[in-house]
């Protein structure tokens, strides 16, 4: 079986992943229209997470507890709210 057939392959994936990836305008948007809302939400820092019982949270939003596993991946439309040991909100942002 002809070795060179493969070798291109893996050549043309490594050249594919330095490709530049394009905004196609589709994410970023929540169903409600909007992006991201952690802005509106910064008030909840410093506060007990017992303020998200009282609140509808976006679709898609992620709530981290210091032993959460989370992607890395980066999504411009999700908010997290980020909870420390002590069940106290210390951020919430987007991605």
């Amino acid at each position: 079986m002809p070795r060179f057939p493969v070798a291109c392959l893996g050549v043309f994936v490594a050249l594919g992943a330095c490709a530049e990836l394009q905004n196609t305008g589709t994410g970023g948007t929540l169903a409600g229209g909007g992006t991201c809302p952690a802005d509106q939400h910064q008030d909840w820092v410093g506060k007990r997470i017992d303020v998200l019982n009282d609140v509808e949270l976006p679709q898609g939003t992620r709530v981290l507890f210091p032993t959460t596993p989370a992607t890395m991946d980066h999504r411009e439309d999700r908010m997290n709210v980020i909870v420390d040991k002590s069940d106290r909100i210390t951020r919430v942002d987007c991605g």
